[in-house]
């Protein structure tokens, strides 16, 4: 049987951060904040038994009131880039150069959310909510955001995402969780030793701007090819400024992604029912600050960030982000560990 704790950790502002841990007999717990709705800490055992952090995480609450690379928060309500900040004759926030990106500087990785518990022989569960008004978060239309995680004792951690118009307007909803994992356990290792598998056939072309142009490239011959398990390394051979790309999925293929590592036995399958994966491996990014009680340096990480294609409000023929009012969506991804 599970078990819950929580404790508070810090202070952002005059807002106490609470830290909320799920633990399962297996080794594997989970770690959130009420900050964010973040994954902070997710620990896993290798093939020896030793649970380990697989995710890249800030030292404390107060770190994470100073994050600009989201780490492990939940991303909206639009994940990615949206080009100029406009949909239609809404301007949104341009907080990268003329574009908007994950929701702005008030999204929702940037906002205090309500949480609940629960416990039940299957799993253990925690459910954040937040009501993501205009005024808020700087959004059109209202919408009630639930973010729930739930670890179950067959080593499996289930996200789901919901929004719920509450309006008489449209709004936008294409949120993702930004976490970045090393499964080499509290990143002794960079990924490049990694085995990553996708069932991918094609990625967007993009721009300077990280944004698509409106057309793909199959993945054979190229960098981008991972439908057979390849070291990370090697990809990055191919392409030395690493991946920061739109890997377009299929739902009827799972699981979507395949990470595995070697050397500590451990292996990630994500399976979800979103239309892209964007990768992102943290090439060159060599920060001023400490992941893990390790200085961030390039491919220390690789973010997962599964979601609709980036500014699809541009590109309605691949998705659709817009959520009528009085309506429900759900995203779903299932995160299995094994080891």
């Amino acid at each position: 049987m599970g078990s819950i704790t929580i404790r508070e950790w810090g202070s952002i502002g005059t807002e106490k951060v609470l830290r909320i841990t799920l633990m399962q007999p297996n080794g594997m717990s989970v770690s959130c904040s009420n900050y964010g709705a973040r994954l902070i800490c997710l620990l896993v055992p290798d093939r020896e038994g030793q649970s380990e952090n697989v995710v890249l995480g800030l030292a404390d609450a107060e770190a994470y009131g100073n994050d600009r690379a989201s780490f492990g928060a939940t991303v909206g309500p639009v994940a990615g880039r949206i080009a100029g900040g406009r949909w239609g004759a809404v301007q949104l926030e341009r907080n990268a150069g003329e574009n908007h990106i994950h929701g702005g500087s008030r999204g929702w990785g940037q906002q205090f959310w309500d949480f609940t518990t629960k416990e039940t022989a299957e799993a253990i569960t925690v459910t954040f909510s937040l009501e993501s008004t205009p005024e808020k978060v700087g959004y059109p239309g209202q919408l009630q955001a639930k973010v729930s995680y739930s670890l179950d004792a067959e080593g499996c951690l289930t996200i789901k995402m919901e929004g719920i118009s509450r309006d008489t307007e449209e709004t936008l909803f294409n949120p993702t969780s930004h976490i970045y994992f090393n499964l080499s356990g509290d990143a002794k290792r960079p990924i490049t030793d990694h085995t990553l598998r996708m069932a991918c056939e094609e990625v967007l072309d993009l721009d300077a701007d990280k944004l698509p142009v409106g057309t793909k490239q199959a993945v054979e011959g190229t960098a981008f090819d991972f439908r057979k398990a390849t070291f990370i390394g090697d990809a990055i051979r191919k392409r030395p400024e690493g991946f920061d790309d739109v890997f377009l999925m299929q739902s009827d293929r799972q699981p979507q992604l395949i990470l595995h590592d070697e050397e500590s036995g451990r292996q990630l399958e994500l399976s979800s029912n979103r239309s892209s994966i964007v990768l992102f491996s943290t090439t060159d990014m060599n920060e001023p600050y400490f992941v893990n009680g390790r200085p961030m340096r390039s491919q220390l990480g690789l973010a997962i960030e599964a979601q609709e294609v980036p500014d699809a409000i541009h590109h309605p023929d691949w998705d659709n982000i817009v959520l009528a009012p009085n309506t429900l969506a759900a995203r779903v991804q299932n995160y299995t560990f094994k080891w």
